[in-house]
């Protein structure tokens, strides 16, 4: 059902599919990537489209599955995989192959990581696997490298402080970075470097089509609000570590907002990094025990603007 509903919305997609995001600023191991993938899947546009699809729902499923093993929400179900799957077709440039949308799967990967790290005695071998993961989002997607940070107040609200355990997070972030450099200058490219550093801040344009931006953006902030307060209502009977895994998941938030501020990305992939911890929170809207037909209402709404987004020419 879940593949189902991510062709219904994602069609229009399919039916103008386009080659993996590139742009002047991209990062160097993002170009060889798409290189990879497009001649991989032989410079089809269509296939290169359903590709990104597919990764979409593979990322909406681990989400999901993270979201149930960890106990995140009231309920386990399938409504925060359904949530990625319609607020990633709510803006069209979400659902092409870019470097944002693949470095999510290593930032999901360590969200996975650090929801364990409470329940692990020894937990060197996770907090460098969580460092990696974040180091290697950040070589696809640089601004990525802000969610550092995360790894550090993880340490500080899950575990007792062990200045090893620092170290060892700190060496995983540095690992990918080391490989990287070594192969640069044994191959005599050591000059690429400087395209790894893919930063910068820039005033949004003119818009062509208002009502196609504005639109999901007045849906995605009701739908953070109306999350927000039923999850303000649901603390009051979590577990203390429950909360926090909470905390991670809001401070994921901030400091993924933060980090797509300063992406060069164009089109609004920026933003992905900061929607998978904004599902979590967007999804207790539909766990609502009371004013269920608010939720229904936005549901609706939510289906209705994924059409007029999707289905309708800009």
């Amino acid at each position: 059902m879940l593949l189902l509903l991510a062709i219904c919305c994602k069609l229009p997609v399919l039916w103008h599919p386009e080659l993996p995001v590139l742009h002047g600023d991209s990062q160097l191991i993002w170009i060889q990537m798409a290189a990879i993938i497009t001649r991989a899947l032989g410079h089809n546009a269509f296939l290169v489209s359903s590709f990104s699809l597919l990764n979409i729902v593979g990322q909406a499923l681990m989400l999901n599955r993270i979201s149930n093993s960890h106990h995140i929400l009231p309920k386990n179900s399938y409504l925060p995989a359904m949530t990625y799957v319609l607020l990633t077709s709510l803006f069209v440039e979400w659902n092409y192959l870019s470097a944002a949308l693949v470095a999510n799967w290593f930032l999901l990967a360590t969200y996975n990581s650090l929801f364990k790290l409470h329940a692990q005695e020894q937990a060197r071998k996770e907090i460098f696997n969580i460092g990696c993961f974040l180091s290697l989002s950040a070589l696809l997607v640089f601004p990525n490298i802000i969610l550092l940070i995360l790894v550090f107040i993880v340490l500080r609200l899950l575990r007792p402080f062990k200045a090893a355990e620092w170290m060892v997070g700190l060496l995983g972030i540095l690992t990918p970075l080391y490989f990287l450099t070594a192969i640069l200058y044994l191959t005599d490219r050591l000059h690429l470097m400087r395209q790894m550093i893919a930063i910068g801040f820039e005033w949004p344009g003119p818009v062509a089509h208002p009502a196609f931006i504005f639109i999901p953006l007045v849906l995605i902030a009701l739908l953070f609000f109306f999350g927000a307060f039923y999850l303000n209502g649901f603390m009051s009977r979590m577990l203390t570590l429950t909360k926090k895994l909470w905390y991670v998941i809001i401070a994921g938030l901030f400091l993924g907002l933060l980090a797509g501020t300063f992406t060069v990305a164009k089109g609004y992939n920026q933003w992905l990094a900061a929607l998978l911890p904004g599902v979590w929170i967007m999804s207790n809207l539909w766990f609502a025990e009371t004013r269920k037909w608010l939720s229904r209402i936005l549901f609706y709404l939510l289906l209705v603007v994924v059409i007029f987004v999707q289905w309708f020419p800009h």
